[in-house]
């Protein structure tokens, strides 16, 4: 199975630089991992199936979070560079093997060891202040605008913070109410809510949703941008436990 510039070698567990015949022996569990992202290629893999490690009909060995990431960086380590960007560690849902590079995606949510350049940092920054700008202006300047917004709740938190809640999906109303109702009631649990308002984009053609979370009740509005990626756009995925680690909830 070609990876890039390496040929990967199922049956003696080998990856072979091509251009070198530099060869990588895999271990049980580096194996595993490369062998199921090979198997599903193009898809996302489930971190749950890629921690289960089965070799050879032994009992299931579990791999801890941080064996994982770790055999995630090292495979992408092996591949030359024009080639590190067909493994995409996706947080708190999968690893995916692309067939083939597409384009250069300047990713936020990296493996803990992938640095930004000073660059790309300016670059995101630069980024987050116009999202901030045009949803500050069109907050206090237009109003009306999020009328045409497909839900529209307004959620009142324990600590007694209202948060508008806007989203917007015009492939279908269905999954947009699905989605809304999902996350206003997991709202309604939060102890803390450090946002105002929260717009929600749907793309089921692409498979990812989009939030703008914003705080204009500070002198200074602070927002924050998530985008996720959804195989399926019918089945609600909100809990509390996601709302926490992704800092919609205190």
């Amino acid at each position: 199975m070609q990876i890039g510039c390496y040929w990967f070698d199922n049956a003696r567990r080998l990856l072979i630089d091509q251009s070198t015949a530099t060869q990588w022996h895999l271990n049980d569990n580096e194996y595993w991992v490369l062998s199921q992202l090979v198997q599903h290629r193009g898809q996302v893999v489930p971190l749950s199936m890629l921690k289960t490690v089965v070799i050879s009909g032994d009992s299931a060995q579990p791999l801890s979070h941080a064996e994982l990431i770790k055999i995630i960086a090292k495979i992408i380590s092996y591949l030359c560079q024009r080639h590190v960007d067909l493994i995409e560690y996706v947080p708190e849902q999968g690893v995916i093997l692309y067939a083939t590079v597409t384009t250069k995606r300047t990713k936020i949510l990296e493996l803990p060891n992938r640095l930004l350049s000073l660059g790309q940092y300016l670059f995101i920054i630069a980024i987050l202040l116009s999202v901030l700008l045009f949803v500050y202006a069109n907050l206090n300047l237009n109003p009306s605008q999020h009328a045409q917004a497909d839900v529209l709740r307004q959620i009142l938190t324990p600590n007694g913070r209202v948060i508008q809640l806007f989203v917007f999906a015009a492939d279908n109303q269905q999954d947009a109410l699905l989605h809304a109702d999902c996350l206003a009631s997991q709202l309604r649990q939060c102890h803390q809510v450090p946002w105002d308002s929260i717009n929600i984009a749907l793309s089921a053609n692409q498979h990812y949703m989009s939030f703008i979370l914003t705080d204009s009740s500070q002198m200074i509005p602070v927002a924050n941008s998530i985008k996720v990626s959804i195989d399926n756009m019918s089945t609600p995925f909100i809990t509390q436990e996601w709302l926490q680690k992704v800092h919609i909830c205190g």
